[in-house]
């Protein structure tokens, strides 16, 4: 499940809760109280797999110190007519937005897994519209699908440390865009200063100079270039000093906005992301990384399981891959 796509459709929803012809307010206190909290874990940096609640955490995001018989009572007097709200809230949605709306939110569950650590939790999950079943019959029916094709989504939106935190999500709008295009042209315009007036006049203050700023570039341009990687090449792998300890890998994402420029094309947002998949061979996880060797210059999914073997290739559009190796 796409974690971004959830956010979205939680943030779509919540504010017509109140527009529906529905009168009962404790099923609009339960289902806003989960569209709001499952908001906030995205932004935590929770892993989407992660974003549930047992019954008694569902309760208690209402009332304080539910027992679990308190909370069952709860759950069997309001989840149901909870249900039926957020059909309501979804059809609603779908009205107004008929052109573009192809998910819509609905309430699941595991299920009863057995053992204490095991109990049922409850979750926001993303559904596809009729639209969206047909096309993908159709899609299924005219294609061979092959066993080893992978689908990957956007798990988490990472939890950043201090210092990343405003490099999170950055708008290229307006005067943004500007400062952000002027910035490689100012460094080509200084560093060709530097190199004329090493060989015109090659003082040691100059070849210094020049030197100085060879080794400027060298520790800063390196760390910052994927930022302008992702504005060329839509994706790329997030530098190192982004990640957390233990995470392995994460991606800038340069994502469309509504906002058009004047010449028609959107406005972007360069955004963090994690991308994962399940590998179709072995079932365990496939990270996306920079490829290495007959790979160079692709983002390609490696399995944790198989790194040799299990490769995949990696396309951010329509979130697909195919087995490469």
């Amino acid at each position: 499940m796409d974690v971004r796509k959830l956010k979205e459709l939680c943030e779509a929803v919540l504010p017509l809760i109140d527009n529906v012809d529905y009168s009962k307010p404790t099923p609009k206190s339960l289902l806003r109280s989960l569209l709001e909290k499952t908001i906030v874990l995205v932004d935590s940096g929770i892993n989407v797999n992660d974003i549930m609640f047992t019954t008694v955490e569902m309760v208690e995001l209402l009332k304080n110190n539910v027992n679990e018989q308190q909370a069952k009572k709860f759950k069997a007097d309001h989840y149901t007519e909870t249900n039926t709200l957020l059909e309501k809230v979804n059809k609603l949605w779908q009205e107004k937005n008929e052109s573009t709306t192809y998910y819509k939110l609905r309430l699941a569950d595991t299920g009863e897994q057995g053992g204490a650590k095991n109990k049922k939790h409850h979750y926001l999950e993303i559904v596809p519209t009729t639209k969206i079943k047909q096309s993908n019959e159709v899609k299924e029916k005219s294609e061979h699908h092959n066993k080893t094709d992978i689908n990957y989504e956007v798990v988490q939106l990472p939890k950043p440390l201090w210092y990343v935190r405003p490099f999170m999500s950055i708008e290229l709008t307006k005067w943004r865009l500007k400062i952000y295009l002027i910035i490689p042209i100012l460094i080509f315009i200084i560093g060709y200063y530097f190199f004329i007036g090493s060989i015109v006049t090659p003082t040691m203050n100059n070849i210094l100079l020049l030197s100085a700023f060879l080794s400027a570039m060298f520790l800063i341009w390196k760390p910052l270039w994927p930022f302008f990687e992702t504005n060329h090449k839509r994706i790329a792998i997030a530098p190192q000093w982004m990640l957390r300890f233990g995470q392995l890998t994460g991606q800038l994402e340069s994502v469309k906005l509504k906002e058009t420029r004047e010449n028609g094309r959107p406005y972007r947002k360069i955004e963090f992301v994690i991308y994962e998949a399940n590998c179709p061979i072995c079932s365990n996880t496939v990270d996306v990384y920079a490829g290495k060797k007959s790979f160079k210059g692709r983002l390609v999914g490696i399995c944790d399981e198989s790194p040799r073997e299990h490769i995949f290739s990696f396309d951010h559009v329509t979130k697909t891959g195919k087995l490469i190796r």
